[in-house]
Parts: C-alpha cells; sequence; structure tokens
C-alpha cells in the first residue's frame, strides 16, 4: 500500500486487534431497546483490559441482526477497563457458517485439542466449498485491519478462526508489524496429519505472514514447530523462528497471560457477586462444602468426566453424602452444532442420575446451571473449596487463575496436566489426568480434606502463578518482542 497523505489515515489506530468475537455484542431487550453486552470467552477477559489500558481498535464479526446493523464503521465503546474502538464486519450468511461452524468449530477445534471428529475423517473434496468460505472471511479481516490500522502500525490477530488473515493482511500493509496468537493447542504432528496436506501447508503459511506467531505455553510451540519440520519448512531452533514459502523468517514465541488481580477482586466485590454468593449458600447450607467448575459446554472441557469422577467421589465416601454439593456452571456454547447440543443433552441427564442414585430430602448433590453469568461464576469460585479443570487439552484455561484469586475460603484445586494452566500453576494445584475418574475422585477427596495451613500455603503459591503476566503486561511484552523480531 502506498503511502498517503496524513489526513487520509484520519482515525486510523495504531494498535488494532482482531479476533472472531468481539469485545460487546448487541441485542434487543424485553423493552426493544438494543443493549450492549459484554462478550463471552476466555479471549475477551484478556483483550478487553489490554487494549484498554493501550488504546486502540478491535475488529470483529457481526454476530447479531443489531451487530450487522452497526458494521463498517469505528463506534467506541466503553469498557468497564476503558475505552475502545470497535469496527464489526458483516459476512455473508453462507460464508460465515462455512468458516466459523465447518471449519473452526466442527474441524479445526477438534484437531488442535486432539480431539474425534464429530464427522468422522476430512474428505478433501467436501470441505473444499466451506474451506472456500473459511479463506473469504479471513480475506475480509485482513481487508478490516489494513483500512483500521495506521501507517506503520500493528496489528495483533487472534486465534485458529483467522489462520489464513496474516499472510492476506501482508499483501494487503507491507508497512505494518503484526503477531499471530493461538489460544487454543496446537496438535502434535500426528494428529494435524488429519486435515488434508494443502489445508495444512495453507494453514501454516497463513499463519507466517506474520512477524511473530505466539503460542501460551512451550509445549504448543514446539508442537507447531514439529509441524513445520513435517512440511519441510526450515526450523532455527535457537532462533525459535521459522522460515516460510516466501523466504521470510517469522518467530515463534510464547506468553503465558495471567489475571489482573485488582481488576478481578474489584469485580468480585460488586453487589451482584455477594448476592450470588448469598444465594449459593442459602441454596446449599452454611455447612456444606462446595466443589465447584466454571466451564464453557464444549466437549474438550471433559465435564462428562467431571461428573463421573464426582460420581466416583460419592461412591467411595458415603460419609460425605449431605456434606458436600458440586455446583456447576456450564454455560451454553455454539448451541446451533448438533455435537454441542448433543452434550448438553448428555450432561444434563448424567447430573440427574447423579442426584437420582445419591440424593435424598434436602440435599442434591448436584446443582446444574447453563446460564452465563460471569458475576455467578465469580461468586461460586469465591465459595469453592474445591475448583475443579479437568480439560482433555486447553490452550490456557483462565478460570483456574481466575478462581484461586478470588477464593475466600483457600480453595484447594484440581487442574488437568493438559491445560496450559499447568505449566504455571503445578506447584500449588493437584495435577490428574483428565482421563482417569478414579483419580479425579480422588483428588477432590484430597482437596476436601487438605489441612488448613497447607491449604493456605498453596493457594499463596496459586496466586504467584496466577498473576505472573496480566493483560496489560501480557500485552505490553508482545509488543514489545514484535517490535524487535519486525525490525531484525
Amino acid at each position: 500500500m502506498e503511502a498517503s497523505s496524513a489526513a487520509a489515515h484520519q482515525g486510523r489506530a495504531r494498535l488494532v486487534i482482531a479476533s472472531n468475537r468481539g469485545p460487546v455484542e448487541r441485542r434487543r431487550d424485553a423493552d426493544g431497546r438494543v443493549v450492549r453486552h459484554r462478550g463471552a470467552g476466555g479471549l475477551i477477559a484478556v483483550l478487553g483490559p489490554a487494549l484498554a489500558s493501550y488504546g486502540g481498535v478491535w475488529v470483529a464479526s457481526a454476530l447479531t441482526g443489531e451487530d450487522r446493523a452497526a458494521a463498517g464503521r469505528v463506534e467506541g465503546v466503553e469498557l468497564p477497563e476503558g475505552p475502545i474502538g470497535v469496527r464489526l464486519l458483516a459476512h455473508g450468511r453462507e460464508d460465515y457458517a462455512s468458516y466459523y461452524g465447518t471449519v473452526s468449530t466442527e474441524l479445526l477445534w477438534f484437531v488442535q485439542h486432539q480431539l474425534p471428529l464429530p464427522g468422522g475423517p476430512v474428505s478433501g473434496a467436501a470441505l473444499r466449498p466451506h474451506w472456500a468460505g473459511y479463506r473469504r472471511v479471513n480475506d475480509a479481516f485482513a481487508r478490516g485491519c489494513a483500512e483500521a490500522a495506521a501507517p506503520g502500525g500493528t496489528v495483533l490477530l487472534q486465534d485458529y478462526h483467522l489462520s489464513l488473515a496474516p499472510r492476506r493482511l501482508r499483501a494487503l500493509r507491507p508497512d505494518v508489524r503484526s503477531a499471530h496468537f493461538t489460544m487454543t493447542p496446537w496438535a502434535e504432528p500426528d494428529r494435524f496429519e488429519v486435515l488434508p496436506a494443502a489445508v495444512r501447508r495453507e494453514l501454516v503459511d497463513g499463519l507466517l505472514g506474520a512477524d511473530l506467531v505466539c503460542f501460551l505455553v512451550p509445549r504448543w510451540a514446539e508442537a507447531f514447530l514439529a509441524c513445520c519440520e513435517r512440511l519441510g519448512l526450515a526450523v532455527d531452533r535457537r532462533r525459535r523462528a521459522v522460515r516460510g514459502g516466501d523466504g521470510r523468517w517469522s518467530g515463534v514465541r510464547c506468553f503465558p497471560v495471567g489475571v489482573d488481580a485488582g481488576a478481578l477482586l474489584e469485580r468480585a466485590a460488586a453487589d451482584d457477586v455477594r448476592a450470588h454468593e448469598r444465594q449459593l449458600r442459602g441454596a446449599v447450607g452454611e455447612d456444606v462444602r462446595l466443589v465447584v467448575r466454571v466451564d464453557r459446554m464444549e466437549p474438550s472441557k471433559n465435564i462428562l468426566r467431571g461428573l463421573r469422577g464426582f460420581a466416583r467421589f460419592l461412591e467411595l465416601h458415603p460419609e460425605q453424602h449431605g456434606r458436600v454439593v458440586h455446583f456447576v456452571l456450564a454455560y451454553a456454547s455454539r448451541a446451533d452444532l448438533a455435537a454441542y447440543r448433543t452434550l448438553t443433552r448428555q450432561v444434563t441427564e448424567l447430573a440427574r442420575e447423579i442426584d437420582a442414585r445419591y440424593g435424598r430430602p434436602g440435599w442434591r448433590p448436584v446443582l446444574l446451571e447453563t446460564h452465563n453469568d460471569f458475576g455467578r461464576g465469580l461468586a461460586a469460585m469465591a465459595q469453592a473449596d474445591v475448583l475443579v479443570v479437568n480439560p482433555v487439552r486447553d490452550g490456557m484455561n483462565l478460570v483456574a487463575k481466575e478462581g484461586v484469586v478470588v477464593s475466600r475460603r483457600d480453595l484447594a484445586l484440581v487442574l488437568s496436566r493438559e491445560a496450559g494452566a499447568a505449566d504455571d500453576l503445578a506447584e500449588g494445584c493437584r495435577l490428574v489426568d483428565p482421563f482417569d475418574v478414579r483419580e479425579l475422585a480422588e483428588a477432590i477427596d484430597e482437596g476436601l480434606t487438605l489441612p488448613g495451613p497447607e491449604r493456605t500455603t498453596r493457594l499463596d503459591r496459586l496466586r504467584k502463578g496466577a498473576v505472573a503476566l496480566p493483560p496489560d503486561q501480557w500485552l505490553r511484552a508482545a509488543l514489545a518482542e514484535l517490535t524487535g523480531a519486525a525490525g531484525a
């Protein structure tokens, strides 16, 4: 893109962040008014505070009819952390369904988490039209970022939805610095090869259009480097860099994001959170111990095995009947996809089965809620005696870090070895194999019976790990590294 006058760039941002889901969604309330709601998910929790602390524009998909009406222009939005600009992109419905539903959610998500594909083996011919839609939406994001970024600006592209956008952005705006952040795990080479060869090459080439390809923990970066080697690309492990097909080297880096303790504790002290705490205590009883999980309702979170682990705990420890309740806040996710609707039904049925088998008048062993309420989740974590986080695989998992910060009862953390957060929290938690139901049951028992002084000591360690790189520092570290990489 040729340089032009300053007037032509008026309103463009030095920093642009792009992700499929933005920081706010517009919906109509019961009175027909358009109301903004904060977007759901861990990415918003990380990037909202980070962008507000720095200033800039967030480019995202228009996800509702009200969003689509506001698409195409930069609009100022006031987050709790501060003001930002938001630019929404309206995609064609068929393209968006292919990009988000078929490719991102039903294919790439399952591959990166090393889960069985819901539709079985991938057929290149069947995937082709959906892959074309994925390309077109990535093209739209690249154009949106190119139009939003100031000359010499910086663009940070987020997650597996936008794997092709870095290469397309480079073609449009070679003057900008760019980084792509994968917030999920990255598949090992053998698992990555379930994708057609042409798709694998295009995904990796798309990412290598960025100056930096970023992950949350070293093991996911190592898996990416191994996949690049399998594709025959030059990999320099000393420099932690890969040479793309255009001859450029892209750095591969890790930034293990933490939580903002101050902002989180302020939110946890709000009236609605305190009210939720009182409501929860009223529902279970003041003397009842709480085993808590807070998750999206999706396969990688391993909620079914979590419930089976609690059921095994009840089977092994009848003396705890009536004294412990498992509160599960598993809010609906991607309800338009069959695999997710099936999971919701299975979780609901299993919770009822556990209640029917072990419950008695005045005591329900499992309380299941599926409504997305951030304040309710904070209240549950604050009141937890044990917090269970047992994903099959997870890029990081901020719930584990949020829970230890807001705890009012010196909670014990039970954490999957396959969560990226285990790299930061291993010294203070009980690590478990996410596939071992018996081990989870034993870990719940250990968490409930851990002596008070040991609970306090472990929680102190956990809190240090949880806040090691809060969002504003995470962003500044990434920008500093990007400046060095782009200037090398």
